[in-house]
């Protein structure tokens, strides 16, 4: 049976990639055939995409760095590209709804998710085809762990989101604000799952790693937000473990305490980043992900923005935040992995059930 998945799998963002990957590769796993990923590409994702290859800052350190970085951004880019090139399969190229509705892929059934595919701030307004309205059938539409982003939703919105989630088979959202969103707007309850990545095991994940060169432990530094708070923590850390720091940077600004700046690099040596990592210090809900999936210790500072999916998925887990760096903490870590690993384990299965059902596997 064919399935045919919708999400921002073409953006340079490796939650974003991965996250396609993993719901990408369940599904095919039990389909027993390769899901589609249907590569529409949303105009002003797309826009905001390109604009991030520059150094867009207010910090003029950044912007330096940025500009003398540029071509290992691009080099980045590249590996993005290929990343897609070589794990997904993809139907005709979309760039506008109107095509998308002319021009249909052909499917059993549809998934729309995961990611933030239904917060309107990012995409500039509701956005149709990330509600599958190009498929008249409602039974051949699912979402799966589908995200607004945001707790609210402005209500001049209300009408045109219900009008789509009306018409689906059944609904999974990735936040428990989801499915609030979901209840007051159409006043039916949707499923809370868990993001795709969780849906693939560590041995899974490591069948891509992409590892880094040296082979010294280190501190891994991941942020989508710039933090001073979490360079601070790094710091620390540094000192307690006395061992070198890198980090994943978007325009390679390199701190004083850092050793070495990972920027030509696509979702492979990001996975393979995490996986050799002796710790991590991230603000990112991707970052908090990996660092979980391959059982590390780590470091939370949720960001400012967007960052109910973080808080939602430490309820699920039953996680709290380190809030002082002690010896104690850092050398021995702060939660039981294995309840963790039990709890990933049975949202995984809840997931897959979910799928099952609604695909009619």
């Amino acid at each position: 049976m064919k399935t045919g998945i919708i999400t921002f799998h073409f953006v340079n963002n490796f939650g974003g990639a991965l996250q396609a990957y993993a719901l990408s590769e369940i599904v095919s796993d039990l389909n027993k055939e390769k899901a589609m990923i249907i590569d529409y590409r949303n105009s002003f994702i797309r826009f905001t995409d390109f604009v991030r290859i520059f150094p867009i800052s207010t910090n003029v350190r950044e912007v330096i760095a940025g500009m003398l970085t540029f071509r290992q951004r691009i080099g980045r880019v590249k590996k993005f590209k290929k990343f897609g090139e070589d794990y997904f399969k993809t139907s005709m190229l979309y760039t506008s709804k109107n095509k998308l509705e002319k021009y249909p892929p052909t499917c059993n059934k549809f998934i729309c998710g995961s990611d933030q595919i239904w917060n309107p701030v990012i995409t500039l307004g509701v956005c149709s085809p990330y509600y599958l309205d190009f498929i008249k059938d409602s039974n051949k539409k699912i979402s799966y762990a589908a995200s607004f982003g945001i707790t609210k939703i402005n209500k001049k919105h209300w009408e045109i989101i219900a009008k789509y989630l009306k018409q689906f088979r059944a609904i999974s959202v990735r936040e428990k604000e989801g499915m609030n969103i979901v209840k007051e707007i159409i006043g039916k309850n949707a499923e809370c799952l868990i993001d795709p990545t969780f849906l693939l095991s560590k041995e899974q994940w490591l069948k891509i790693a992409e590892y880094p060169i040296s082979k010294e432990p280190y501190i891994l530094v991941y942020m989508m937000q710039n933090n001073e708070k979490i360079y601070e923590y790094a710091r620390k850390i540094k000192e307690i473990l006395n061992i070198k720091v890198v980090a994943i940077s978007r325009y390679g600004l390199k701190e004083d305490f850092i050793d070495e700046i990972y920027i030509d690099i696509g979702p492979r040596e990001f996975v393979g980043l995490f996986q050799n990592a002796s710790y991590i210090c991230t603000n990112s809900f991707h970052g908090l992900a990996f660092s979980l999936i391959f059982e590390k210790k780590f470091f939370l500072l949720p960001s400012t923005r967007f960052n109910s999916r973080i808080e939602n998925l430490l309820e699920v887990l039953k996680l709290e935040l380190i809030k002082d760096i002690t010896k104690d903490t850092i050398e021995n870590g702060t939660y039981n992995k294995e309840v963790v690993r039990k709890i990933i384990s049975k949202e995984r299965e809840k997931a897959i059930s979910f799928l099952k059902e609604n695909l009619e596997l």
